[in-house]
């Protein structure tokens, strides 16, 4: 290339020819990206690969703003239930994941320095787990020893910049302990430092009857969350459910819709359910935001966000409606939507390939307890973080009973 040809390059990479599915933007369309300096440069539909250093054909293929997965767990070697970044990232189509609560106050400085030491491609932030130590040990909160907010509320504030909430699980030891006393201890805690908190709720134990004695706790438990709070798993079939098996919905759950709660379709190894979210879809719950919940016990089901993705085109969301669920909807869950989420000239680079394939696919849900055979399957291609390219895949794989 001489000197001449230098002067008239205008972008480093151009997306060419791809289908732009941008939510935050209305956008669905075949068009092209051009990226400059790790920042989208423009969007439309007769820019020139002479003006770019390097061009990526993209025919068929969907381009969004890079996935973002609310809801995971982070780091190998600090939790049994971690999982490397990148493995659970990049690797597999999200350019940011959130660490939900693997730890609490005591140990999140170890979480931390583990983090910055493996330096991992895939951004990640974290929700601070009301309990002392966090997920290291379950259940976490049987008593008012096992956490502090005060010691809490400091290292948030320690930590902004890697903390975007707290975390806390309603599940049975907590209830029978504790009780509702540490779900308002975690939303003080949240509302004092100007975050969401995240509720889980569902514990993995059969059901004692239609309606479970933990369903009570939740839906009280629910109540108590403000616009901007985050329900986890409410598709979950489980004891402490929102939707029951016969579609009967508890009214806390559309009233917390309503005040602005964020629903979060969150996997899990156990807490996804087929009829649920046909139930919910039914009666218009549908999610606010898709999660993973992936963590090294929930690989088997759940395998990736964009395997969860194609499960909810295949119940009956859009292409579009899953899309704006883990771009768009999520970075406004982590009041990041200024510098994430979208495909807006000056945004950050960071964009998801992926490529809705069609065929015959089996798709699987709570530890296997049911299989639904789908004809689409959306495959992460690749993945460019700051405008740096990456390979990724969904690792969609045909799931066994003898697997889980």
């Amino acid at each position: 290339m001489d000197q001449q040809e230098k002067t008239n390059i205008r972008y480093d990479i151009l997306l060419k020819d791809g289908v732009i599915v941008d939510p935050s933007q209305g956008l669905h369309k075949k068009a092209s990206v051009a990226l400059k300096d790790g920042k989208i440069a423009a969007i439309g539909e007769n820019l020139s690969e002479d003006d770019a250093l390097s061009t990526f054909e993209l025919q068929g293929k969907i381009v969004t703003p890079g996935l973002i997965d609310l809801h995971c767990h982070v780091d190998s070697d600090f939790s049994f239930l971690g999982l490397p970044a990148d493995e659970i990232g990049i690797e597999t189509g999200s350019t940011l994941v959130c660490d939900a609560g693997t730890a609490g106050f005591s140990n999140f400085r170890m979480f931390r320095t583990n983090l910055e030491n493996k330096k991992p491609k895939t951004e990640v932030f974290c929700f601070l787990n009301l309990a002392r130590t966090g997920m290291i040990s379950l259940p976490e909160i049987r008593s008012v020893e096992d956490f502090d907010v005060k010691r809490s509320r400091d290292v948030i504030e320690e930590n902004r910049d890697l903390i975007k909430g707290v975390k806390i699980r309603a599940v049975e030891p907590l209830a029978k302990g504790v009780g509702l006393r540490a779900v308002e201890d975690a939303k003080r805690l949240a509302e004092s430092v100007g975050l969401p908190l995240m509720l889980h709720v569902g514990e993995s134990r059969p059901r004692k009857g239609e309606r479970d004695p933990l369903d009570q706790f939740s839906r009280e438990a629910v109540s108590m969350l403000g616009k901007g709070d985050i329900l986890s798993h409410y598709l979950t079939w489980e004891p402490g459910r929102m939707i029951l098996e016969d579609g009967a919905v508890y009214p806390e759950l559309p009233e917390a819709k309503k005040r602005g709660v964020i629903l979060d379709a969150c996997h899990g190894l156990n807490h996804f359910c087929f009829d649920v979210v046909r139930h919910a879809i039914e009666q218009g719950l549908i999610p606010t935001v898709i999660s993973s919940d992936l963590a090294s016990i929930v690989k088997p089901t759940a395998q990736s966000l964009p395997v969860i993705m194609s499960k909810l085109i295949n119940l009956g969301l859009s292409l579009d409606q899953v899309v704006e669920m883990t771009t768009i909807n999520p970075a406004k869950a982590l009041n990041e939507e200024a510098n994430r989420g979208s495909l807006k000239p000056g945004k950050t680079a960071d964009i998801t390939i992926m490529e809705l394939v069609e065929g015959r696919f089996r798709f699987i849900d709570r530890r296997g307890g049911d299989f639904m055979t789908g004809d689409r399957l959306l495959e992460a291609r690749m993945v460019f973080k700051s405008g740096h390219p990456h390979p990724a895949w969904s690792r969609y794989h045909i799931p066994r009973y003898d697997s889980l």
